[in-house]
């Protein structure tokens, strides 16, 4: 899931810095593959820093999802199908015991780490009792069990302290990291300039302006790799990376672009994006304004449900998504029309994509307010609030400016805080030090991910501590109660039952406010290498991020 946007195509000298630090145009001299080098754009970083730890918000490995490359998870799901198979990769089979607390893991045999020492469950078990005891750690919220153990080299045990069948997603896709080397170091504030992994890369280059992979001549499905060196140069901002990709010097790119088709696909019959025609995107995720519900006047449930019915959804996927990502049409916060199984017919429809002024006057009258010189005020004090996002979002800076503009005209007191460096907003989103902020949500296969990832208190944080999830700090137990239902539950009626008690928890409390139907970015080169994701072959959900992208790099051939 990527969230940035492009509006312009012109190319910077960061670009040139960029492209020859990385050796974009070069065949990667470590490799058997006869490939050439895959370039990658997720991002703009610049400039990088040399920091890979997959447990780090703020690591440039981290945040140019180039994680999945050199640690791997235990298994990768399509979510585009969540009723598929996973796909196998540390892991090879699973079960559930214990009404749905114990889960036992077979994994790999034959694997080792890229330092050639062996890899074991022992590793498996090392790593979620390191996640235990280091609460800190960016996990997207993983639930963590009460013990974690490896009766066998092949097999790991992980005892979970309520059942947690529909986490296995979550569980599934966790990184694993070496005994040998994380044991000796403190996870939450380690660099891991050079990281020790599994998976089919490992670093070869690093420099300010971007670093190069190559291929890890130990990886355990080495007939897999065909691509030998992958280059992720920096760029400082995403209207620098139109050009380059659109000339085939970028082979993918999970970006935002204005006017998609005449920039873009009508440059090269080699460009795609995931669908041929308009959309153009799936949409994997919500688009959310996430309140920090610690600070007034947004802990007022009746503001933070005016300030949802204020905005012009409309305006903000008009011109600060150029059409690709859609309004949100309900106060559930349901990714629709994907899950509109679940959805309870009275929330349907029920949030109009132009806004209703009248409805803001109604909430905020009965919740004794009033205007006073034209801003609604109650006890002295105007409703006065920031939105902070980074000035590189282009869309989301956009969507922010729009947003206060609106509000403002209804009587509001909105700012937009730019943050030049994406590094500090993620750093001040997770530590809670923002008012209200435009932010993707998690993905899963099902609308279960969406709700934890927003509301979950288990995952928040204190002010001024980080939180792996649940940024607007919400804590409530009955969210906390339709969660855990849902979760320990393989019950249909039970999992229905929690996701209405959630539906009517958005609608009535509004801890998040639901924007857009965030889109899967995608676009990529067929003139090097094919066997892409797309509305076709649909076999990986379409996304630069981790851990999707290892299973799509290894489904790419060269082009001969």
């Amino acid at each position: 899931m990527n969230h940035k946007l492009m509006k312009a195509v012109a190319a910077s000298a960061i670009l040139a810095l960029g492209a020859a630090a990385c050796g974009s145009s070069t065949t990667g001299n470590n490799s058997a593959s006869s490939g050439k080098t895959l370039v990658i754009d997720d991002t703009p970083l610049s400039p990088m820093t040399d920091t890979f730890n997959p447990y780090s918000a703020t690591s440039t490995g981290h945040e140019v999802t180039s994680d999945s490359l050199y640690y791997e998870p235990l298994f990768i799901w399509n979510i585009l199908n969540p009723a598929e198979k996973p796909f196998d990769v540390l892991g090879t089979g699973y079960s559930w015991s214990n009404s749905g607390k114990t889960l036992t893991i077979d994994t790999r045999s034959g694997v080792t780490w890229n330092d050639g020492k062996p890899f074991s469950a022992s590793d498996v078990a090392f790593t979620f009792n390191m996640l235990r005891a280091h609460s800190g750690l960016d996990t997207d919220g993983t639930p963590v069990p009460t013990a974690a153990t490896a009766p066998s080299a092949t097999t790991a045990v992980l005892t979970f302290s309520q059942p947690e069948y529909t986490n296995l997603f979550l569980i599934g896709q966790t990184y694993i990291v070496p005994e040998h080397v994380w044991s000796k170091v403190d996870p939450a504030t380690f660099a891991d300039t050079t990281p020790v992994g599994t998976g089919p890369y490992e670093l070869d280059k690093f420099s300010s302006q971007g670093f190069t992979l190559k291929e890890n001549p130990n990886y355990w499905d080495k007939a897999s790799v065909h691509v030998p060196e992958i280059s992720y140069p920096s760029y400082s901002q995403n209207f620098n990376i139109v050009n380059p990709l659109a000339t085939g010097q970028i082979d993918l790119a999970g970006n935002d672009i204005a006017d998609v088709q005449g920039v873009y696909l009508a440059r090269s019959s080699d460009n795609h994006t995931y669908s041929p025609a308009a959309p153009y995107y799936t949409a994997n995720n919500l688009v959310s304004l996430i309140f920090n519900v610690t600070k007034a006047p947004l802990n007022d449930p009746a503001v933070r449900q005016a300030v949802s019915y204020g905005i012009d959804r409309s305006q903000l996927s008009a011109q600060g998504e150029t059409g690709y990502e859609l309004p949100a049409t309900s106060t559930s916060g349901l990714l629709l029309p994907g899950d509109s199984s679940f959805l309870e017919p009275s929330l349907a429809n029920n949030l109009p994509s132009s806004g209703d002024p009248a409805k803001v006057s109604s909430i905020l009258t009965a919740d004794g307010y009033s205007q006073v010189g034209g801003k609604w005020t109650k006890g002295g004090q105007q409703i006065s609030f920031s939105i902070a996002d980074p000035i590189p979002y282009s869309d989301y800076y956009l969507d922010a400016q729009a947003i206060a503009k609106q509000l403002n005209n209804l009587g509001f007191n909105v700012t937009v805080n730019g943050i030049g460096d994406p590094t500090v907003w993620n750093g001040d989103v997770a530590d809670g030090n923002f008012d209200a902020t435009i932010h993707w949500s998690n993905q899963g296969p099902g609308p279960y991910y969406i709700y934890d990832g927003l509301l979950d208190s288990t995952l928040t944080a204190p002010v001024g501590q980080a939180a792996a999830n649940d940024l607007g700090r919400w804590n409530d137990p009955s969210t906390q109660a339709a969660l855990a239902a849902y979760a320990g539950s393989d019950s249909s009626s039970t999992q229905q039952s929690a996701i209405n008690t959630l539906e009517n928890i958005m609608n009535t409390q509004t801890p998040v406010a639901p924007l857009l139907y965030g889109a899967a970015w995608w676009q990529y080169s067929t003139r090097d290498y094919t066997g892409w994701p797309s509305s076709s072959d649909p076999f990986m959900n379409p996304s630069v991020n981790s851990p999707y992208l290892e299973e799509t790099i290894l489904h790419l051939k060269p082009v001969s």
